[in-house]
């Protein structure tokens, strides 16, 4: 008697189970001054440097093995009163440092909320018994915010 085989998992069934397995992290929004800044001075911004770096997740099935891979790319910094998106996670402000490659002057005084939003390029492999050898899936978008307040200093002279 001839038993039919069970039908075998389409690949791009694997590569949703591996998305769906698959967590792309918050930045971690810094300001340098942090929680506070003046009006005209450049304020460096950037995301924790130690989570800037390429994510996978891994779904087996049926033969298939496919590897998803998530790389930042970009952060788009939403400041309150602009925007400025920069490629990397910027430099942290120390001391003595290098210069930011990522910075914005604020225009005005006030309170802002400060979102970092980190763009991931997301791409995916399979090994094995797979009818597709790989691909692009798309660039994906995480977010999170921080409080900023912009102070102005002004000045009088008389004489």
């Amino acid at each position: 008697m001839f038993v039919t085989p069970p039908p075998k998992t389409p690949t791009a069934d694997v590569v949703a189970m591996a998305w769906a397995s698959f967590e792309l992290p918050a930045p971690s929004p810094h300001t340098n001054p942090s929680g506070r800044s003046w009006v005209a001075l450049p304020t460096y911004l950037w995301v924790d440097p130690s989570g800037w770096r390429p994510l996978r997740a891994r779904a087996a099935v049926d033969g298939q093995t496919v590897t998803m891979t998530g790389t930042p790319r970009r952060v788009e910094w939403s400041l309150g009163d602009g925007a400025v998106g920069c490629d990397g996670p910027g430099t942290p402000y120390r001391p003595g440092g290098p210069p930011s490659n990522c910075s914005y002057a604020y225009r005005r005084s006030g309170s802002y909320t400060v979102t970092a939003t980190a763009y991931y390029s997301v791409s995916w492999t399979c090994e094995g018994a797979c009818d597709a050898r790989g691909g692009t899936y798309g660039t994906f978008p995480v977010s999170a915010s921080t409080s900023l307040t912009v102070q102005e200093i002004q000045t009088r002279t008389t004489g």
